[in-house]
């Protein structure tokens, strides 16, 4: 949402001309309204402070907002004092404009080794990254949730369930938005089958980039949403559900 990537890479020094109206997210928000499913959106501090309004609209949609560090920094490889700095500044962001949020995914993946103990401080419930890179085999193995250090669910995910895996970064080169629902709708039909968990990311400015990318998210959505198999439900609400019943030992 907005320019905080850019902002983090140096590539700006604050909004730009996609803050007025942050791209992809007026069509995501109405196909999530179309399909009645809610969904998490990961969000960068940076954007609560400058795109407030843009972030507010989300949960009066009935959407779940978490963090995502401050302007998308690789969290994983700061040292301590930065990773504090990050994710206070984040969290006092969204506590201004009157959000409380309760997870994290860490920008890039990899939540890194000072991450835990700051989330536990602010009162987060969850935690949503991974401990490996894109290109390494254990991607294939589908992590399950699982419990970090005794109690702070861990809701993991795989690189090849990324809208921007298929459209930018695919071993094979970009693939179009038919390979990219095919993929995805093999990963729900394996769902059906063989029940489980599994995390889905699209990014609005990704999968809403064009009519063509739009409809297959559109597909994908109205399959899982007709599933009789398969529950949708936010990221929060899966963290709970998983900590409460024991999945997650």
């Amino acid at each position: 949402m907005g320019s905080a990537q850019a902002v983090g890479k140096r590539e700006a020094a604050g909004p730009g001309s996609d803050d007025l109206g942050p791209a992809g997210y007026p069509e995501a928000i109405a196909l999530l309204s179309e399909t009645g499913l809610k969904a998490t959106f990961f969000i960068e501090g940076w954007n609560a402070l400058h795109n407030p309004q843009a972030v507010r609209r989300l949960v009066e949609a009935g959407h779940e907002v978490a963090m995502h560090g401050w302007v998308h920094e690789a969290i994983g490889s700061l040292e301590q004092v930065d990773v504090e700095r990050v994710l206070l500044d984040a969290y006092a962001a969204f506590r201004r404009i009157g959000i409380t949020p309760l997870g994290f995914r860490a920008p890039g993946g990899w939540r890194g080794p000072h991450v835990l103990p700051i989330l536990r401080r602010l009162g987060l419930l969850y935690d949503s990254s991974v401990e490996h890179g894109f290109d390494d085999p254990q991607d294939a193995l589908a992590p399950a949730p699982h419990i970090l250090e005794g109690d702070f669910p861990n809701l993991p995910w795989q690189w090849s369930s990324i809208d921007y895996f298929h459209y930018a970064m695919h071993p094979a080169g970009p693939q179009s938005p038919a390979q990219m629902k095919e993929n995805f709708l093999g990963k729900l039909r394996k769902l059906e089958e063989d029940g489980g968990f599994q995390t889905f990311i699209f990014h609005a400015f990704v999968s809403c980039e064009t009519e063509e990318r739009s409809q297959a998210l559109r597909e994908i959505l109205e399959y899982a949403e007709r599933s009789a198999a398969i529950d949708v439900v936010t990221a929060n609400e899966a963290a709970r559900i998983l900590s409460g019943n024991g999945i997650c030992a």
